[in-house]
Formats: C-alpha cells, structure tokens, sequence
C-alpha cells in the first residue's frame, strides 16, 4: 500500500531548478471528524449560486481517492438512499461599487529643446470606480445516526479593485467570484479527505567531517539525486558501515528513509542530525510532515475495516 502511496513525485516550485533533491509523497489527513461517514450526500447550498458549489463540492469529494479506493460513495439526496452523513451550506457572493477620486500628474509645459521632457506639471484629480467583492460560503456536515454536526466552517473571500480611464480591472466580477467559489470548495474537499502531496526536499550537500574518499562518493550520490536517487540513498548509507555519520549524512539518510515509506527509520536518523548539530530547518518540517502521514494511513486503516477493503 505505502509503494501505491509514495509512487506520484513532483518537483516543489519553492525548490530551485538545480538543487539536489529527494521526491517526498504522502497524504495529510482529513482534519474533520468523518472516520466513520461512508456515505455522504451534498445537499444544494443556499444562495444564487448554491446549486454549482454544491455540484463542484460533490464532484471534488467524490474524486477523493486513497490507495486507489474511493474515500467517499456520493450519494443524491434525493435518491432517498441511506447515508451516513449529510452536507448543508449557504453560499453569497456581493458586488458594491463606489466611485472615488484618484491625483495624477499633468504636464503642463514642455522643454522647448526636448519635446519630450516635462519642465511643468499640476495634479489632477481622474474619476475612478472601487468594486468591492466578497464571497462567503459555509459548510456544515451531520452524521445521521446521531444528529452531531461534525463539521462546519465558514469560509470568506474578498477582492477590491480600483480601474480608472487610464487603468482597467485585471478580472470581471464573475471571474473573481467563480474563483473564490472553487478555492472555497476545495478547502472544505481538503478539510473532509486525506490530502496527497508530493514534494521535493534538498538534501544537504555539506562533506564537512567526512574523509577524502567518503567525501567524493557522498558528492556522487548528491549527483545522482537527479537520475536515481534510490542508488544515492545506497552510496550514503554504505557511507555508515565504516564511520560515524555527520549531520548532513544523517539528514539525507532521513530523507531516504521518508522516501521509502520507513517512518521510525526516518525519525531516527533526524533526530540524529539534530543531535549532530544540524540547523536545518527541513528536519522539523520532515517530522511533522510524517507525524501527518502516518495519522492519515491510520486513518485510513480503520475506514477500509469499515468499508471491507484489504
């Protein structure tokens, strides 16, 4: 199951193009209390727009997958199947617009030598139009069995722009409000299901503390970050058969071991590099990343008993 899970990588945009570095994937778990909420039914929201965020929050958790099951079986709510939880909500979106007053300058004499070079200008006043947009959506979702909400949130967008004869608005008001509907949508969709991730993690290239001969094959598994890095993660772990590793050894080691899906192993060997004197601030973000991976395949574990999935 962990292959399945930690098979899709991508490069992390925040990572820059020529860093070294290992693929990290895995899941964040469903923050909301829905373990036991097979069956969901999206009822229409309240709103003008209710009908399409609700059918886009359908879709959006009927796509949630987990170790290539269905996390979720969508039910219509007006099919009168049974379900075990049911999903309500409001979404509003307003538009105000005000007119105001915007300075430029003006140039009113020019250099007679240089038409082009300004010698006197004034300021002006331009009439302009301020649009104010806000998009509210709140979600709440009730376990039938027992009539506990066990989810709800309000979410809230705004966006205000100014276009004036000399400037125009970057968007329409019907883009921005499609926009901040979807965002919303998504972030309730990533509040009830598991989240996959894959991310790239730079390995520590510093040799310090290593031998001639251990420094040239730890540079030579940092090289191969980019073609294999499963024969990387090899070369450094051979590294430790005969010497103490340093902090970026151990480090790196971590991050193999993450790689790989050995969660205990990973954890040791970062908290090793700390012990070593590593600074890097990777470490704490690689053991919270696995705290939240595990908590999501345990998660998961006792759903498919429920769902009669092996």
């Amino acid at each position: 199951m962990l292959r399945a899970l930690l098979a899709a990588t991508a490069l992390s945009l925040a990572i820059p193009a020529v860093a070294e570095t290992l693929p990290i994937a895995g899941s964040d778990p469903a923050s909301a209390n829905v373990n036991d909420l097979l069956r969901i039914a999206v009822e229409r929201f309240e709103g003008a727009d209710g009908a399409a965020v609700a059918q886009h929050l359908e879709a959006a958790l009927g796509e949630a997958r987990f170790d290539g099951h269905s996390y979720f079986r969508i039910v219509a709510p007006e099919s009168g199947a049974p379900v075990d939880g049911l999903l309500t909500g409001t979404t509003r979106a307003s538009v105000d617009e005000v007119p105001v007053i915007e300075k430029r300058k003006k140039c009113t004499e020019y250099d007679p030598a240089d038409t082009k070079k300004c010698v006197k200008e004034v300021e002006v006043d331009i009439r302009c139009r301020r649009r104010t947009i806000t998009v509210a959506t709140t979600a709440r979702l009730v376990a039938i069995k027992d009539g506990s909400i066990r989810y709800t949130r309000p979410l809230s967008a705004r966006d205000q722009q100014t276009w004036c004869p000399d400037r125009a608005a970057s968007r329409t008001a019907d883009d921005y409000i499609e926009w901040a509907q979807e965002d919303q949508v998504q972030a309730i969709r990533r509040d009830l299901a598991p989240t996959a991730y894959a991310v790239a993690v730079r390995v520590d290239e510093n040799r310090k503390g290593l031998g001639k001969p251990a420094a040239e094959a730890f540079k030579e598994a940092i090289r191969l970050t980019k073609s294999d890095p499963a024969a990387a993660c090899d070369t450094w772990a051979g590294l430790t058969r005969d010497a103490e590793p340093t902090a970026a050894l151990a480090f790196n080691l971590g991050l193999c071991a993450e790689m790989r899906g050995d969660f205990a192993a990973a954890v040791d060997w970062y908290d090793q590099a700390q012990r070593l004197g590593s600074k890097n601030r990777d470490i704490g973000e690689g053991i919270a990343r696995i705290d939240r991976n595990r908590r999501a395949l345990a998660d998961w574990d006792a759903r498919k008993r429920l769902m009669g999935v092996r």
